[in-house]
C-alpha cells in the first residue's frame, strides 16, 4: 500500500491517485486507536459532502472507528463542513468529527477533514498522533454505527441567528448558486424561509459536479454571474463544495472581492448587532480588514496561515470575528469554524437594515477605510530552489523593495513587508512541497502587481 500522510488540514488525494476505500479505512483506524487511547466510547460524528461514493466511504470509516469502541454517528444526508462542526460543538459527549469531502477542490479529488469536539481544527500534536498509527494495510474490523439528522438542527440554528422579519421586509431578489455540493436544496429553501425571493442554479446533489469546479471565484461563478442578470436579482450567492466559503456577485453581475467580504460582515456585528471584541486574520489577508477592525474600535491580531492559527486565537473567547486569505468568515459564538451560510446571513441583515445595494455597501466600506488591490500568484520550484528559499527567507531584510524603502519587515510566517503607503507584500514557502505562494495588496493594481513582480523574482532567483 502507497504511504499516507495526515496533517492538521486531514488528507486529500485524486480518486485515480489514492484516493480510494482502503486508504480511508487506514486513515479511520488511525483516528479511532487514538480517540479510543484518549476518550474511550466518546462521540464521534461522521460527516460527507456530494462527492461521488463519499457517502458509502463515510459509513465505511465509522464503522472503523466504532471497531474501536467509539460511539459513531453518520449523518443521514450530505452536509457542509460547518454543519458537522456545529453539530459537534452542541454534543457535550462529542470528542471529535470526521467529514469526508475535498473542500473546493474539483470532483477528481477526494479527502478526510478532522474536526474537534468543539467543531474547532483539530491540534497539530492529535494529527502527528494519527500519522504514526497510519497502518500499511487496512483493517477488516468493522463495528456498528447510529445514523441521525445532522444538518436539519443546523439550519434551525442558522434561522434563529438571523433577523427573519428585517431581511424578509427587504424582499431581496436572490440567486443561489451551490455548486452542486453540499448547500444543494438546503441554502436556497433557508434563503426563502426567511423572506427572500430565490432564484437556485446547480441545486442538485451531483457528485462529478458536471464538470464545475466547486470553487466559489472566477472563472467558475460565470453562470450566477449571467442569472443575476437575466433575473435582475439584487444579488447572486455562490457557495464552494463544502460551505466553507462563498462569493458575492452584485446586482450588475460582478463578483465581490472575497476581501470585502469580512469587513461588511464585522461592519454588520459591531454597527447593527452592537458586539465588540477582537478581530483575528491570517498575515496573507487583506489590510482592509485590520481597517475595518481599527475603525470600528476592535482590537486585532494577525497569525501565521491556516486556520489552526486562528483557532488558537479563538480559545481567549474575546474574538468576534475571524478570516483568511480568501475570504473565510468565522463567527466564533457561532461555531469555531468557516461558515459561509452564517455569514451569508450576516450580510443580508446588512443589506436589508441599510436598505442599501451591495455595490453601494462596498464602495462606502473603501471610502471609510480606502480602496485596496490584491494579487497572488503560487509558485512552483525545484526542490533545491524550495529549500534555497526556506533557507533564505529568515534571515533577509531588504533595503529596498519595488523601488521604496520598507517600513517593517516580519518573519513570523514567511517574509512580509510593508511600506509606507500601506501597501504589503508577502513571500512564503510551501510547508509540504516545493513551492511558494507571494501574494500583495496597494491601492492600486500597478503598486500590486509590482510587488508582487518583486516577490516572484526573489522566489525564482533566490536573491532580492
Amino acid at each position: 500500500m502507497g504511504y499516507l500522510r495526515f496533517g492538521t488540514r486531514g488528507w486529500r488525494a485524486r480518486v485515480d491517485h489514492g484516493f480510494d476505500e482502503a486508504s480511508v479505512v487506514r486513515i479511520a483506524a488511525a483516528l479511532g486507536a487514538v480517540w479510543a487511547s484518549r476518550h474511550e466510547g466518546s462521540t464521534i460524528l461522521v460527516g460527507y459532502d456530494t462527492r461521488r461514493d463519499s457517502q458509502s466511504l463515510a459509513l465505511v470509516a465509522g464503522m472503523v472507528i466504532a471497531a474501536h469502541g467509539m460511539r459513531v454517528v453518520v449523518s443521514q444526508e450530505a452536509c457542509p463542513t460547518p454543519a458537522l462542526a456545529w453539530a459537534a460543538s452542541r454534543d457535550r459527549s462529542c470528542v471529535g468529527a470526521v467529514m469526508v469531502t475535498a473542500g473546493d477542490a474539483p470532483y477528481e479529488y477526494g479527502g478526510i477533514l478532522v474536526r474537534q469536539g468543539d467543531g474547532g481544527p483539530m491540534a497539530a500534536s492529535f494529527a502527528a498522533a494519527v500519522d504514526r498509527r497510519i497502518a500499511r494495510e487496512p483493517t477488516s474490523e468493522r463495528g456498528s454505527v447510529e445514523s441521525a439528522q445532522l444538518l436539519a438542527t443546523y439550519v434551525d440554528a442558522l434561522a434563529h441567528q438571523a433577523d427573519t422579519g428585517l431581511i424578509g421586509g427587504r424582499g431581496l431578489g436572490i440567486v443561489v448558486d451551490p455548486m452542486y455540493g453540499a448547500g444543494s436544496r438546503w441554502v436556497a429553501d433557508l434563503l426563502r424561509r426567511v423572506g427572500c425571493e430565490v432564484t437556485a442554479i446547480h441545486d442538485e446533489p451531483v457528485p462529478d459536479f458536471r464538470g464545475l469546479h466547486p470553487d466559489a471565484r472566477e472563472p467558475w461563478v460565470d453562470e450566477c454571474e449571467q442569472a443575476v442578470l437575466g433575473h435582475h436579482a439584487d444579488l447572486g450567492l455562490v457557495l464552494d463544495g463544502d460551505c466553507s466559503r462563498c462569493a458575492l456577485i452584485d446586482a450588475s453581475g460582478s463578483m465581490l472581492s472575497p476581501h470585502d467580504l469580512a469587513p461588511l460582515v464585522l461592519d454588520h456585528l459591531v454597527g447593527q448587532r452592537g458586539r465588540t471584541g477582537r478581530v483575528v486574520a491570517t498575515v496573507s489577508s487583506s489590510a482592509r480588514i485590520g481597517r475595518q477592525a481599527q475603525r470600528l474600535g476592535c482590537g486585532f491580531t494577525m497569525v501565521p496561515v491556516g486556520f489552526e492559527s486562528v483557532y488558537r486565537e479563538l480559545q481567549e473567547g474575546d474574538v468576534i470575528l475571524a478570516t483568511d486569505e480568501r475570504g473565510g468568515i468565522c463567527v466564533p459564538d457561532h461555531v469555531p469554524e468557516r461558515d459561509a451560510p452564517l455569514g451569508s446571513l450576516m450580510l443580508l441583515e446588512l443589506l436589508a437594515g441599510t436598505g442599501a445595494r451591495l455595490d453601494e455597501l462596498v464602495l462606502d466600506c473603501e471610502g471609510r477605510i480606502g480602496a485596496m488591490e490584491y494579487v497572488s500568484r503560487s509558485l512552483s520550484l525545484d526542490p533545491v530552489g524550495a529549500l534555497r528559499l526556506r533557507n533564505l527567507l529568515p534571515g533577509l531584510n531588504p533595503p529596498v523593495v519595488a523601488g521604496e524603502r520598507p517600513v517593517s519587515v516580519s518573519h513570523a510566517d514567511g517574509l512580509r513587508i510593508e511600506m509606507p503607503d500601506g501597501s504589503w507584500v508577502l513571500l512564503r514557502a510551501s510547508r509540504s512541497s516545493a513551492g511558494a505562494c507571494a501574494c500583495a495588496e496597494a491601492p492600486d493594481a500597478r503598486r500590486a502587481d509590482a510587488l508582487l513582480a518583486w516577490a516572484c523574482a526573489l522566489a525564482k532567483e533566490g536573491r532580492a
